[in-house]
């Protein structure tokens, strides 16, 4: 079966439920890591919301509950996705990495946009911004993650974030020219 891509960049609750993810569908994923929620991945929440719409996929409980309110808070009107606690329970445990594909993807079905895989910015066009490979590429990529509203990351992670959040390498050729770097 090949997996449907997703246009929403989809807000889970940890990795293992982004993992489960990425075995169901063809999609950017973030992941909140639990219920403190840092006002910087909130931020990040509201870029990619405004850009591409994000899908909060949260677990049926307490928790996943109050991440919800808070993103909502935050960010405003959102997409959302959500199972019945039974679909996601195992043993004792709830969560949306032990739910089926196949109840994920109807889950999905109602609140998804579905779209083909686009680039915005070439990893030679990253290369070529300084981004990587250069005595100063921490730096560079801090003025972007700052100005985009992304957590300070690695060449590979800031290069996966620019594409989630549709940044152009005229974006941030502007930004770094601004910046002097």
């Amino acid at each position: 079966m090949k997996k449907p891509i997703i246009k929403e960049v989809i807000v889970v609750e940890g990795k293992h439920d982004a993992e489960k993810l990425a075995k169901c569908v063809e999609a950017d994923v973030i992941v909140s890591n639990g219920t403190h929620v840092s006002k910087e991945f909130l931020a990040l929440c509201k870029d990619l919301n405004e850009r591409r719409g994000i899908i909060v996929f949260t677990d049926p409980d307490g928790p996943g509950e109050q991440i919800r309110r808070k993103i909502i808070e935050e960010v405003g009107t959102t997409k959302h996705a959500s199972l019945h606690i039974l679909q996601t329970k195992k043993k004792q445990k709830v969560g949306i990495e032990h739910a089926d594909c196949e109840d994920i993807l109807e889950a999905l079905k109602h609140s998804a946009t579905y779209d083909i895989v686009r680039t915005s910015i070439e990893w030679s066009d990253f290369i070529a911004l300084g981004l990587s490979g250069k005595s100063d590429s921490q730096e560079r990529r801090d003025v972007l993650s700052e100005a985009f509203h992304y957590p300070k990351s690695n060449a590979k992670t800031s290069f996966k974030y620019l594409n989630m959040i549709g940044i152009s390498y005229e974006e941030c050729l502007e930004i770094l020219k601004e910046s002097s770097l």
